[in-house]
């Protein structure tokens, strides 16, 4: 069978970091998909986005078996804020991860229905039908001054500011978590990335590569390249899903059986 969605995902270190501190999960069988964009001195951004992720993807995995995979919007909440109390308690026992913190943007679907969750200026999306529409909203001081009318969306881009974050996972003992539910359309795609493509790349432009009629692998080292063409001044990491079939079906011998069954009563009444 088929996996439920067709996903491939990719992260580069672009072209003026040293290092990559953004790291990611992708898994089409199960639907579940995870983008995190670590902050901190040294290497502690890396720790904090590695550990978000490896925790929220073990929780989530783990609500999943066999055939089925239904992961409420309760439990991926769970999951964040288990990964914020981890990244928390790791910045705080050792000096040298002092501050660490990461974004995390993470979807589950189930064929049917998406529900995200997310914390920072990661951010999910959803193409369908050719149209792009974000799922997110950034938790960054300049997407409130925006939200406010103190400036404006073009403002907003070339912002001092935009880096500064109000929300991220590991920054608090507790963190509040932004919960959404989207329905599901065969065809669909979804894309999870850090703020390393969204940055450098317009809407438009993510559009017009997401309505590519090629794989997922493609339109994700697409999307990588042309944050590297416009300067890849940020670590990019990109997680794209397609929707390839609906919700699984019930297995051949069931409904075999059902029909067996009915046939026998037929048999029984011609009988009687």
């Amino acid at each position: 069978m088929k996996p439920l969605f067709e996903a491939a995902g990719l992260t580069d270190i672009g072209r003026a970091r040293s290092n990559n501190e953004d790291s990611f999960f992708c898994d089409g069988d199960k639907g579940i998909f995870i983008v995190a964009d670590g902050m901190g001195g040294h290497n502690s951004g890396e720790v904090a986005s590695s550990l978000a992720v490896s925790l929220v993807k073990d929780f989530l995995t783990q609500k999943c078996s066999g055939d089925e995979c239904r992961v409420s919007s309760a439990d991926l909440e769970a999951a964040v804020k288990a990964a914020n109390s981890l990244v928390y308690e790791k910045g705080h026992s050792m000096s040298k991860d002092a501050g660490m913190g990461t974004t995390l943007v993470c979807a589950c679907g189930d064929g049917k229905t998406l529900t995200m969750a997310h914390v920072g200026d990661s951010r999910g999306y959803l193409l369908r039908q050719g149209v792009l529409s974000c799922l997110t909203e950034d938790h960054s001081v300049v997407q409130e001054q925006v939200r406010r009318g103190l400036i404006r969306e073009e403002e907003a881009a070339t912002s001092e500011l935009q880096n500064l974050l109000t929300r991220a996972v590991g920054s608090n003992p507790d963190v509040e978590v932004d919960i959404s539910t989207h329905p599901l359309s065969y065809g669909d795609t979804i894309l999870l990335a850090s703020d390393g493509l969204t940055k450098m790349v317009a809407d438009f432009r993510i559009q017009e590569i997401l309505s590519r009629q090629e794989g997922v692998k493609n339109i994700a080292a697409n999307l990588i390249l042309e944050a590297n063409q416009a300067g890849g001044i940020d670590n990019i990491t990109v997680v794209v899903a397609r929707l390839e079939r609906g919700e699984k079906k019930a297995p051949l011998r069931a409904s075999w059986s059902k029909m067996k069954s009915i046939f026998r009563g037929e048999n029984a009444k011609t009988s009687s």
